[in-house]
């Protein structure tokens, strides 16, 4: 079988800035603050820990205004679904720490197909908080981020579908276990340059389309081509490495990571930390270079990147070892028609990445494109409309290892979605779906699946 793992980085939230309109908030809308008397940074850190323990205990609260009441929004209109904590969210944020609690519910059902008919009832909690150590008197720019998540559920790619876990049809799915994810200090310096080191995901920062994010199988996220062929670390698993990204002259921006190259096991035994260091495990370097463009002043990013692994693995046909993998890719996230105030009304992306076929990959040529169409019925204008396709090609090596009952001994397999995100409320977004699998890895017959996703930030 593949030995990719599934991916899905949290959804970045949105922001409306800058020449390419959206972005990923934390990476391009956050403002600094400066502190006129800073304090000590032991100080602030036990102010932080006071106020926290307060909440949790319930033993004190704010003290409240007739115009605090007056300011207060609906619960429909929150951006948290618990609100302020009467208050306690934002003192939080002002001293530096900024907790998070995101929950999605899904339900995923097989009705042509497949392996079998069925539903799948999935569950999926993500939690960490960020922490602003220049807002406790470090320097400015420097955090810490710390995260965890828990899967629950069976796995509808492998129970009802068939089709490999480089394209599963839920974006979770993983191990039933609660497992820490991040846990890296990132500094912040100029205009949109960071550093980060620490425990932390690939698919965090490569192999990125703005537009393809919408749609919800797996193989819209990190590449087919990278998940099935190495185990570097992706969601579920992260992993020790060192990042770094920098806009350049030229509208150019660069990204560089080194990572380990054996991130552990998707089993339930894994709990964040089954990772390898050494050279036995080996290493692996990504990197990507972006140009901002907007050719007829239509906003557009074209990315071309790769990996190279220095690893050693047994060959896929024959006796001996391959020594080194690596890949490379094309990306396209490009507006076609924008409003007014220069956002996107329709968007297309497109990625296409080839490994060679040395023996060792599974998946040598992938391909996918779509289409976003924002604010698609009238009155909802943070509704997003999307359709979407992608194609693996097996290598001749892998495919001669896949015999029933493991593989069918397929040249591939493809993908088709049509989703929509309903953006019912700031904290509550509820998403339709619709796949068709053709030729999944494990079954005979072409598969269509109906899913439903809710989530909801708390």
């Amino acid at each position: 079988m593949i030995r990719g793992r599934r991916r899905r980085r949290r959804r970045p939230r949105l922001c409306r800035s800058g020449p390419l309109r959206w972005r990923p908030a934390a990476a391009a809308c956050d403002v600094p603050s400066v502190h006129a008397v800073p304090q000590p940074l032991v100080a602030r850190l036990a102010a932080v820990a006071v106020i926290a323990a307060l909440l949790a205990a319930g033993l004190a609260t704010p003290r409240a205004t007739a115009q605090d009441a007056i300011e207060q929004p609906l619960v429909l209109d929150r951006e948290h679904l618990t609100g302020d904590w009467a208050g306690w969210r934002t003192t939080l944020d002002d001293h530096g720490l900024e907790p998070y609690l995101v929950y999605t519910g899904s339900m995923w059902s097989n009705v042509a197909g497949g392996i079998r008919r069925g539903t799948e009832f999935d569950g999926y909690l993500d939690l960490g908080f960020g922490l602003d150590l220049g807002k406790l008197g470090a320097w400015g720019g420097l955090e810490l981020q710390v995260s965890g998540h828990w899967f629950q559920g069976r796995k509808p790619s492998a129970e009802l579908v068939g089709v490999n876990v480089a394209q599963a049809v839920n974006p979770w799915e993983a191990a039933n276990a609660i497992r820490v994810f991040n846990l890296y200090l990132a500094q912040r310096f100029g205009t949109g340059g960071v550093v980060r080191i620490g425990q932390m995901a690939v698919d965090s920062d490569f192999m990125i389309s703005r537009y393809g994010s919408t749609l919800l199988n797996s193989s819209f996220g990190d590449l087919p081509s990278q998940n099935a062929n190495i185990d570097a670390p992706v969601y579920p698993l992260a992993a020790p490495g060192v990042y770094a990204s920098s806009p350049l002259p030229g509208d150019l921006t660069g990204r560089i990571g080194f990572y380990t190259a054996d991130a552990g096991d998707d089993v339930a035994a894994n709990h964040g930390f089954g990772w390898q260091l050494g050279n036995d495990a080996g290493y692996v370097v990504f990197s990507e270079l972006a140009l901002q463009a907007a050719p007829c002043s239509l906003p557009g990013v074209y990315t071309v990147g790769g990996y190279y692994a220095s690893v050693r693995a047994e060959k896929l046909v024959g006796t001996g070892l391959v020594y080194g993998q690596w890949s490379t890719w094309l990306m396209v996230d490009q507006a076609l028609q924008v409003d007014a105030s220069g956002d996107p009304v329709v968007g297309m992306f497109a990625r296409f990445s080839y490994s060679p076929d040395d023996d060792r990959n599974a998946v040598g040529i992938y391909a996918d494109a779509g289409l976003n169409v924002f604010g698609p019925v009238p009155g909802r204008p943070e509704d997003v409309l999307a359709f979407a396709g992608s194609v693996g090609r097996f290598t001749s090596s892998f495919r001669s290892t896949q015999q029933p009952p493991e593989g069918l001994g397929r040249g591939g397999e493809a993908v088709l979605e049509l989703t929509y995100q309903l953006a019912a409320t700031p904290w509550l977004a509820v998403q339709p779906d619709l796949q068709y699998v053709i030729d999944p890895f494990t079954a005979e017959d072409d598969a269509t699946v109906i899913g439903l996703e809710m989530v909801v930030t708390f």
